[in-house]
């Protein structure tokens, strides 16, 4: 049973490290001593002990880079993202994994008010990645190397089979009985253009490739995270062509860069080094010296 719903820190890894004392990290056994420090702000073994009570299964270096997220963004962004913003993300992902949620929040140790302090804060971070993308990203070149690969919403039939001969069978009554197929398969049309994320790529760049009425050969897509591979059928009903106007589709085009941008762990990690330089955030505590090196090793915005 898989739960990325309930990850935070975006496209990023966190360490596993075990949760450990903080009397075993050095000298620093009262409560009142800092472990992090920021501009205007810091965390200190108290800080520290009552995240680990709130997120009891939560390793030590996660705790203390979510808590530095979280005061950070929070001074940063924190009118930015409402309780009804926390509310529509928590019931959206309960909807979504449906009888597992319950599980899934108590496996990683979350009761509900909990994860909703943990939504929070990836709302955050995402509206903080999102702010430094719009303000570096939608760049002339950028939006023309986007334009490049760009295709505006077509309409066509696309019929997945789990094997290339019910691929192929599917074809022969495409172009057997068009008036039937399309019957058949009505449930199937759909409206899609290059951004599309439920489209497999393979399947968009056959179909684009297709004039009104004309069915393509048996298409092979691989999923990326189960290894599996599809076969598709697809018949073009209206396509279209993007013409000369890159203005028209800009809004398009900045979707386009916002989820590369969003998806590429190195971009995102660069980006919360930023933020984490801007603030001036130190580690104190030897033991935790590095929980932040994954973010400062390079820089995003270039």
């Amino acid at each position: 049973m898989k739960f990325k719903k309930l990850n935070i820190l975006l496209a990023t890894a966190v360490a596993a490290v075990g949760l450990v004392t903080l009397s075993a990290c050095g000298n620093n056994n009262s409560t009142g001593a800092n472990i992090i420090t920021m501009k205007g702000d810091t965390i200190n073994v108290s800080d520290f002990y009552g995240e680990a009570k709130t997120f009891p299964n939560m390793p030590a270096t996660a705790l203390l880079q979510n808590l530095t997220m979280s005061k950070m963004f929070e001074k940063d962004f924190g009118d930015k993202v409402s309780d009804k913003d926390v509310q529509a993300k928590f019931d959206e992902t309960k909807k979504q994994m449906g009888e597992q949620f319950a599980a899934a929040l108590q496996q990683q140790g979350f009761t509900e008010s909990s994860y909703k302090a943990y939504v929070r804060l990836q709302l955050l971070q995402e509206y903080a990645i999102e702010k430094k993308i719009e303000d570096t990203q939608y760049t002339e070149a950028n939006l023309k190397a986007a334009w490049a690969d760009f295709h505006p919403e077509v309409e066509a039939i696309v019929v997945p089979e789990t094997t290339k001969d019910a691929a192929t069978k599917a074809i022969e009554s495409a172009k057997s009985d068009a008036a039937k197929f399309e019957e058949d398969n009505s449930k199937n049309k759909q409206k899609f253009d290059s951004t599309s994320t439920t489209i497999p790529k393979e399947v968009q760049t056959a179909a684009f490739k297709l004039k009104n009425g004309e069915v393509s050969e048996v298409i092979e897509a691989t999923n990326a995270s189960t290894g599996t591979t599809s076969y598709y059928v697809v018949k073009m009903i209206k396509t279209s062509d993007k013409g000369s106007d890159m203005n028209k589709y800009k809004d398009q085009l900045k979707n386009v860069i916002k989820a590369e941008k969003m998806a590429d762990t190195t971009y995102v990690a660069g980006v919360i080094g930023e933020y984490l330089k801007a603030h001036n955030v130190t580690v104190k505590e030897e033991a935790f010296s590095t929980i932040f090196s994954q973010f400062t090793s390079g820089s995003s915005s270039k």
